[in-house]
Formats: structure tokens, sequence, C-alpha cells
């Protein structure tokens, strides 16, 4: 049987463990950056993003209603993890039509 004193202990254990793993996560986060270009057809299983610099991106969401060749504008940052296989992934905070493909 456990005492009152050894349930409280444990408990503040593992609310400090939880903090800390809290805490670990933001130190991972990338920070945000916008960035300019236009949807592809690259993508099988996310949409895909040629920045206006040649770099290629999976998006892993927000992205589905574009269409290849329309130019926008994404919010977002690189993904630790993703299902997506085609380039680096982007978490999307926020995309931007700036103007339909043809």
């Amino acid at each position: 049987m456990k005492s009152g004193y050894m349930v409280g202990i444990t408990r503040k254990i593992a609310v400090l463990g939880v903090a800390f793993a809290l805490s670990a996560c933001s130190v991972l986060q990338k920070e945000n950056f916008t960035v300019g270009g236009e949807i592809t057809d690259h993508g099988q299983e996310c949409v895909t993003f040629r920045a206006d610099d040649g770099t290629l991106y999976a998006l892993a969401n927000k992205a589905t209603r574009f269409r290849p060749g329309d130019k926008v504008r994404v919010t977002g940052h690189t993904a630790l993890m993703t299902t997506c296989t085609e380039a680096t992934t982007l978490i999307v905070d926020k995309i931007v039509l700036l103007s339909p493909g043809s």
C-alpha cells in the first residue's frame, strides 16, 4: 500500500516529466517562413510546390484546393516527420492564391 507522501511525489515527477517533454518539443519547432512559387504536378501523395528559387516542396496540409500552375504564397515551416515523400515537406500555416493557373 502506497502512502500519501509517495503518491504525491510520483505525481510531481510525472508532471515534471510532461513539462520537460513539452519544453523539448518547443525547442524543436521550426521558424515559419514565407515563400512564393507555383503549384506543380510532381506530387503523388501530397500537393507539390516549386518555390521561386527552384526548391521543390511537398505541402502537408491546406493545399488541396489548388491546382498545378496556380501561383501561390505559402507561409509555414518544415516538417520533422511526414508521409509526403516527394520533397522537403512544409506544414502550411497559410497559403494564398496570387493568380490561377492557365
